[in-house]
């Protein structure tokens, strides 16, 4: 089970947080500030806009997460991807290592 996700690591080129610098750093405030418009969807249905209007803002407000995460990988670019990928999958394997099958 493992041999197959080592070979896929051993195969991607490995990169520090160092190398990947500042679209990292602006990637991942992108990611967590996008949730921010979730609890401001309240406050706009409470307003007195057209219910049309309303019921637009609210839908971008909902989607922003969403939408967001694709602007993030963009902006942080293929390094970070990389990075990310192999910090989690080193997690899961740690965490997953003694657990029994199911």
């Amino acid at each position: 089970m493992f041999a197959r996700e080592t070979t896929i690591a051993a195969t991607e080129p490995e990169f520090t947080a160092e190398q990947i610098g500042w679209r990292f750093t602006l990637g991942a405030v992108i990611l967590v500030g996008a949730y921010v418009a979730w609890p401001i969807i309240p406050l706009v249905m409470a307003t007195d806009l057209d219910p049309g209007l309303r019921a637009g803002i609210s839908g971008v407000l909902g989607a922003t997460p969403f939408v967001s995460k694709f602007v993030a990988i963009a902006i942080m670019g293929r390094p970070a991807y990389y990075f990310l990928k192999r910090k989690v999958y080193k997690r899961l394997r740690r965490r997953f290592a003694g657990a029994p099958a199911k």
